[in-house]
């Protein structure tokens, strides 16, 4: 885990703030929002963030989402003129389910996976909560199209992987200087609007860590006027240390309640 001072004093002080005249401009297309809910009966919603950027060469979608996402996908990279084929790059945060899952339906794009958490992902027992074991192994087994990603660096043209333990111990946020006003995806390891504004995080291996994470990552914000995205949640700004979301959030649900009256509308929003 990146845990010790050394290892901390091997990440950049600061990103750059704004993008370089020869970077290529991305534009941020939300998929899917993510949703901040959860369910004690039925488990974890795994309603994660599902974002396309593209700059006319690269379209690279930031994580995968889960398998009930795979619809929502065809028809959102539809609304676009595009096809899963037409993904170059998918970029993943961490090895959990619901941002791993949906990997394999992008033939020609390269997977993008950080090497230590694909590693310490592998070497958890099967049936580790969240851990979907057979990726993990299809992510090692392939010789061609996954990049393992060591350290911090930059990735893509104008996308950098930084280091954000907690939710895992080896969980990688990005952030996107070449967006129109900068972007950094979180991941788990800010989920929601909540977290971001109280640093008390739901859902993590390490508290400590996690909390260390939206220190560096707020600071981020406030150092580049980036906005972020969160792994359960619309997108969020940091405006003078408070957190306000971007666009409203917004849930469709149908319940059935009864055997008369069928399905009734139960979205929040």
């Amino acid at each position: 885990m990146l845990d010790s001072e050394d290892e901390e004093a091997k990440m950049p002080s600061r990103t750059p703030t704004a993008p370089q005249p020869s970077l290529p401009r991305y534009t941020a297309h939300p998929l899917v929002q993510g949703f901040p809910g959860k369910s004690a009966s039925h488990g974890a919603f795994g309603w994660s963030s599902l974002w396309l950027l593209d700059d006319g060469q690269r379209r690279v979608l930031v994580d995968a989402g889960q398998p009930a996402y795979i619809p929502l996908i065809h028809e959102g990279l539809g609304r676009l003129g595009l096809t899963p084929s037409d993904v170059t790059d998918v970029v993943l945060t961490h090895m959990h389910w619901d941002h791993v899952a949906n990997f394999t339906m992008f033939t020609e794009a390269t997977t993008w996976v950080g090497e230590q958490e694909l590693t310490w992902a592998a070497d958890q027992p099967a049936g580790t909560k969240f851990i979907p074991d057979l990726h993990v192994q299809e992510l090692l087994r392939r010789t061609a199209g996954v990049e393992q990603i060591s350290g911090e660096r930059e990735i893509l043209p104008g996308i950098h992987a930084i280091a954000s333990p907690g939710h895992t111990p080896h969980h990688l946020a990005f952030y996107v200087e070449a967006a129109a006003d900068g972007l950094v995806f979180a991941g788990d390891s800010v989920k929601n609007i909540y977290e971001l504004a109280t640093k008390r995080v739901d859902f993590t291996m390490d508290a400590e860590q996690s909390e260390r994470t939206i220190d560096r990552l707020r600071s981020l914000l406030s150092d580049t006027a980036a906005a972020l995205v969160p792994g359960h949640d619309v997108s969020l700004a940091l405006t003078d240390g408070e957190a306000r979301r971007l666009h409203e959030q917004h849930a469709e649900i149908g319940f059935f309640a009864d055997g008369v009256h069928g399905e009734r509308d139960r979205s929040i929003g």
